[in-house]
């Protein structure tokens, strides 16, 4: 009988993490998976906690919230085999360099909720005294390995299938382009930046829209106001809709609305987006699924996992009709990968080596960190405006930005 993989905790911050980590854990043989969210400026609200673990096992009883000071004491009270840490960059190397000093340390586990890449620099060196880190695809691992190899980083780099995918082999189409009645804007808080580009976006769904009575489009917001989200969001979305409705601009079946991505992917259903990772789950239901190319796919516009995807089209394309679905082969070389037992045999296998004392000391390395280590304590704890100030004195010769 295959041995089990032991005990995980995951630790998330922000409501995409939450929903990532509650359906990985899911998905996983374990005998005690807890999950936690660490206290942080973009916790979610109970609202986005509900919603992002719905159909969980932590759908009845939530995730409690746990201050960022109380960790170790997490750490000493659970023991677990595997720490997941399922937050942002600055986040996961408080989490690890917090794990990194405990007499026996868990094997040290991170990821990014969805498409993960560009394979960034900046985000490797968060998570660098990482034993693992997972991808979704084989091109994913790829990058990584690459970028890890050059920098002198040790982490494994692990591949398993998203766990908001349910095929178990490349999806095939269901909806036709003629048959879409519906089209569905999923939003993203970084791109494109610029509001003239968002307000592009909105008014070429409404001019798909006015072709037929029977036509809606929907713009479907990660978070209500006053709800936070993993990154912040320059133009809203909800904000520019609001503008172009009062200046008569738009017709009122053009509408935004909140909740689940799964509840609006149904039949007749199209998902236009830029980058978002909801265009994985839009193809996992053999939706027609559009990748806007007007501002570019390239990394800047964190959609190059999709490139020669045959997804991309402009707006004027989308507007004709034009609703893309890709090749059998693509899907399988890109997120669609036949679902195997090797990623949950690598688990099992750091789990062994925690047990046993076998994991490398990354104890003096990790308090090491300086300044880093200051940034990812001011991160958990901190408003932006407190980030803001903190870099000014820090780095006196540059200006102060946002934190990413």
């Amino acid at each position: 009988m295959t041995a089990r993989i032991g005990r995980i905790l995951a630790i998330a911050d922000s409501e995409s993490y939450v929903k990532w980590a509650a359906r990985l854990l899911d998905g996983l043989d374990s005998p005690s998976a807890r999950l936690v969210i660490v206290d942080s400026p973009i916790r979610p609200t109970p609202d986005q906690i509900r919603a992002a673990v719905a159909g969980t096992s932590w759908a009845d009883v939530l995730p409690p919230i746990v201050e960022r000071h109380r960790l170790r004491a997490l750490l000493s009270v659970t023991r677990p085999d595997i720490l997941l840490a399922a937050a942002t960059g600055p986040v996961v190397e408080q989490i690890f360099t917090t794990a990194a000093g405990m007499p026996r340390r868990p094997a040290l586990v991170s990821g990014l909720p969805g498409v993960g890449l560009p394979a960034t620099l900046r985000g490797a060196l968060h998570r660098r005294f990482g034993d693992a880190f997972i991808t979704h695809s084989h091109h994913e691992a790829q990058a990584y390995s690459g970028l890890y190899a050059r920098r002198g980083i040790r982490a494994q780099v692990l591949v398993s299938r998203l766990p908001l995918l349910s095929s178990r082999q490349p999806p095939q189409q269901t909806t036709t382009a003629g048959q879409v009645t519906r089209l569905v804007f999923a939003s993203q808080a970084k791109v494109p930046v610029e509001a003239e580009d968002r307000i592009a976006i909105l008014r070429a769904l409404d001019d798909w829209v006015r072709q037929d009575p029977d036509r809606s489009a929907v713009v479907k917001l990660r978070s209500r106001e006053g709800e936070h989200e993993t990154h912040h969001e320059r133009h809203r979305y909800r904000d520019l809709l609001a503008r172009l409705r009062e200046e008569g601009r738009v017709t009122d079946r053009l509408v935004e609305d909140f909740g689940r991505m799964s509840d609006f992917l149904t039949p007749g259903t199209a998902l236009v987006t830029v980058s978002s990772t909801a265009a994985l789950e839009s193809l996992d239901r053999g939706l027609p699924t559009l990748i806007i190319s007007d501002f570019g796919v390239n990394e800047r516009m964190l959609n190059e996992a999709f490139a020669g995807s045959g997804l991309e089209r402009t707006l004027a394309q989308m507007v004709s009709g034009d609703l893309p679905f890709p090749s059998a082969q693509w899907l399988a070389d890109n997120y669609f990968h036949p679902p195997d037992d090797r990623f949950e045999a690598d688990l099992r296998r750091l789990a062994a080596r925690a047990r046993t004392g076998q994991l490398p000391r990354i104890a003096w390395p990790a308090a090491r960190l300086g300044l880093r280590r200051l940034r990812a304590e001011v991160r958990t704890l901190a408003p932006a405006w407190v980030v803001s100030a903190y870099r000014s004195l820090a780095y006196p010769s540059r200006p102060a930005r946002s934190t990413p």
